[in-house]
């Protein structure tokens, strides 16, 4: 009868008998779900938790007793005759080292683990150690600290507990007046937990010889503030044999919090070899052998690295990048460990040849409901399906502030050769998924039932409250209908760019067939230019203005390269083509003023917008032609191309971006931004105005419609930016739905 803890058993169904029974103690859901995988169908899992004990992070859900854990975990060891014993997180290794020593299998020490665990005991075995002390909360009020901390230490410092993870209860202290206070505020704060460890190590640790293990004050570690490049370098002890695993490099964000990990480090070889070193005198001097370890460090200009922590355990944070760098994998890795036999390490090429490898935290220091401060849907749907993104809290969680710390509600997963761009990347999906960087505050939703794979040419039909696109992957239009919210499908026989209302019931659509006009009852296709000067037509996009006037533009490109330039041409109602501008690099989205009078064309090629004004005096029965034009950039090399364009009834104009996954708002007249909307897929092909309160003034609420394609454009290679090489590759496209505030 267990007495605190839960189990649950992943096994293989068939065959309960010939397996490895293993002890797993608090594992994380991604850890039980792992367990699933075919690379542990050998063992049988007894998964040991405790519910008021949460280790990623770390929470406490009520009193916490290790001591009757312990107990839980060897009494049911001992009945189900466990082989080995799995652990991946502080805490779990204290158990661990227990129930290892109760049953008699390969296992670490408990004292070799408290060396690492408790901060103070690591300092006084670390051969250069920064300057430190302990102060004492008594009686929860009166904090005890020494007088000669105040002049044997340079201020500012920092304050920790003395066993602890995830940088809980840390501060920093500027000035000595102001460290009785912050000491009992985290003294405070930290005190159930140190309640907790203090009846474990009282338990099963030899007092004499750890007194500050055992203490009834709740003890903190005030030591220099430290700073340089942080580093960790992590691997095991098998047998009293150090074998390393690698460096991986810590990049820390402005406030001084994790920004990301990213593997392999760009540490130098001879900074390697003193970490090594450092490493190797630690682990003789603790007596830490059967672990894995973590140790975590500050690399200075001058001086020897500087020890921060030793973990006795393995950086589970850390497993997804040395799966994808070196193929290595650490979770079975730390069970071949377990069952007392030496993991191989694989042999490691050169850093240059290593795949580099990120996990990257959407991190927030506000509180509240976690699905106020994390767009989890447009998340879930985007990148879980790419497993990018792996998420720490669920939507309903409270999140509070902690003290030091932001709150990490997210890791992403990202492999590439340039680590710059894995950054640039990581930091566009921050800006896309986390709602406090939307402001003013905009909703972005996923349509349902609108997959896509090479989404183009939204159109909206007011009329019918109508919203058309186009998908050239899957050659077929789609029609939604936003009062139903009912989705049609309609097959098309060749690839379709553009799309624009000619009448009631008929689209004009540009493409590979030039012009062509559907009947959307009949579904028949006419042919309106299929060639022109000779030559087969291969139109981009197309718009229709107030007097019937059909405006199309034309690309040249292949597989390769984009091969010529394109042209704006005109056909009047009667069927008469002319070509109104030549010497568009690369001719794409197109959209019409409200009052009809100006045209904008992107030119993706130039990252411009081209403004054609148009002569108002002519009549249907001629050929339209400009009055005047001029063109703006709108975007550099570093932030993707423009493609997709459409105008709302304020004559603002908003800009897709291919490679640069946002919908830019500009005035054409200041040529100024006006607004961005960041979404989380790259590639943005196409726009569409929706809400007519767009019509009423400048600072009206907007929605808008935006689409992506997962399909390569054939002469994107001209103008990908820097970034684009290491950019995952979209298995479908998407229909966004965006509500927007001014």
């Amino acid at each position: 009868m267990l007495k605190v803890a839960t189990v649950t058993v992943i096994q293989e169904v068939n065959q309960p008998d010939e397996l490895i029974p293993v002890l797993v103690l608090c594992p994380s859901q991604d850890e039980k779900q792992l367990f699933y995988s075919a690379d542990f169908a050998a063992y049988c899992f007894h998964c040991l938790e405790y519910p008021c004990l949460q280790t990623t992070p770390p929470k406490l859900n009520g009193q916490v007793d290790l001591v009757a854990f312990c107990q839980d975990a060897i009494a049911y060891a001992k009945a189900h005759k466990i082989a080995a014993v799995y652990y991946s997180f502080d805490i779990a290794n204290l158990v661990a080292a227990v129930v290892c020593k109760s049953i008699n299998i390969f296992g670490p020490r408990l004292e070799s683990i408290l060396q690492c665990f408790h901060k103070f005991y690591a300092r006084e075995i670390d051969s250069y150690p920064p300057g430190y002390s302990v102060v004492k909360l008594e009686n929860e009020k009166e904090i005890l600290i020494d007088k000669d901390i105040v002049n044997t230490l340079t201020f500012p410092v920092f304050v920790k507990p003395v066993c602890s993870s995830y940088g809980m209860f840390c501060g920093k202290v500027d000035q000595p007046e102001q460290l009785q206070q912050v000491c009992k505020d985290l003294a405070g704060a930290y005190q159930p937990w140190w309640q907790m460890y203090r009846d474990l190590f009282q338990t099963f640790v030899d007092a004499t010889k750890s007194p500050l293990a055992v203490t009834s004050q709740v003890p903190l570690l005030v030591e220099d503030l430290i700073s340089g490049q942080p580093l960790t370098c992590d691997g095991f002890v098998y047998r009293g044999q150090v074998h390393y695993l690698g460096l991986v490099d810590t990049v820390e964000a402005k406030d001084g919090s994790v920004d990301c990990y990213v593997f392999p480090s760009q540490v130098s070889q001879a900074q390697q070899r003193a970490i090594y070193e450092r490493v190797a005198n630690f682990i003789q001097d603790s007596g830490l052998d059967n672990s894995f370890f973590s140790a975590e460090f500050w690399l200075q200009e001058q001086g020897s690295p500087v020890l921060i922590e030793m973990n006795a355990r393995m950086s589970a944070t850390f497993g997804f990048l040395y799966q994808q760098s070196l193929n290595f994998n650490l979770p079975k890795a730390a069970l071949t460990l377990a069952q007392g036999i030496c993991p191989d390490i694989p042999s490691q090429t050169l850093v240059e040849q290593t795949p580099t490898s990120c996990r990257l935290y959407l991190s927030t220091r506000n509180s509240g409901l976690a699905s106020t401060l994390l767009d989890f849907s447009l998340a879930e749907q985007t990148l879980s399906c790419s497993q990018l993104i792996t998420f720490n809290c669920e939507a309903a969680d409270q999140i509070k502030d902690t003290y030091y710390h932001p709150t990490p509600l997210a890791e992403l997963n990202l492999v590439g050769s340039n680590r710059a761009a894995l950054q640039f990347y990581g930091q566009h999906l921050r800006n896309a998924l986390l709602l406090e960087r939307r402001s003013p505050a905009y909703q972005i939703a996923v349509v349902q039932d609108c997959v896509l794979q090479g989404g183009e040419g939204l159109y909206y039909d007011p009329r019918s409250n109508q919203l058309f696109c186009l998908d050239y992957g899957n050659p077929q239009l789609i029609q939604l209908c936003l009062t139903t919210r009912k989705v049609q499908r309609f097959p098309l026989p060749g690839l379709c760019y553009g799309l624009a209302l000619s009448g009631t019931e008929t689209l004009v659509l540009s493409g590979e067939l030039g012009l062509v006009e559907l009947n959307l009852n009949t579904k028949q296709i006419i042919p309106i230019i299929q060639d022109y000067q000779g030559k087969q037509l291969v139109c981009n996009d197309v718009v229709i203005d107030k007097n019937g006037n059909i405006w199309f533009n034309t690309i040249d490109e292949d597989a390769t390269a984009i091969r010529g330039t394109g042209a704006l041409l005109a056909c009047n109602p009667q069927g008469q083509v002319q070509e109104v501008f030549a010497g568009l690099g690369y001719a794409n989205g197109m959209g019409l003023s409200p009052d009809g009078r100006s045209l904008y064309v992107v030119d993706s090629l130039e990252r411009s917008v081209h403004v054609f004004v148009l002569n108002s005096d002519r009549t249907e029965a001629t050929l339209p032609y400009i009055h005047d034009h001029h063109k703006f950039i709108v975007a550099d090399e570093r932030e993707g191309v423009p493609d997709g364009l459409a105008v709302d009834g304020a004559g603002r104009l908003w800009l897709t971006f291919w490679f640069g996954g946002k919908v830019v708002c500009i005035d054409p007249q200041s040529q100024a931004r006006v607004r961005e909307i960041i979404l989380p897929v790259m590639n943005i092909s196409s726009v569409t105005i929706v809400d007519s309160k767009c019509d009423r003034t400048a600072d009206s609420p907007c929605k808008l419609f935006a689409c992506s394609s997962a399909v390569p454009w054939l002469g994107g290679k001209v103008l990908a930016p820097w970034y684009a090489g290491d950019l995952p590759v979209d298995r479908q496209g998407y229909l966004f739905e965006i509500d927007i505030e001014f």
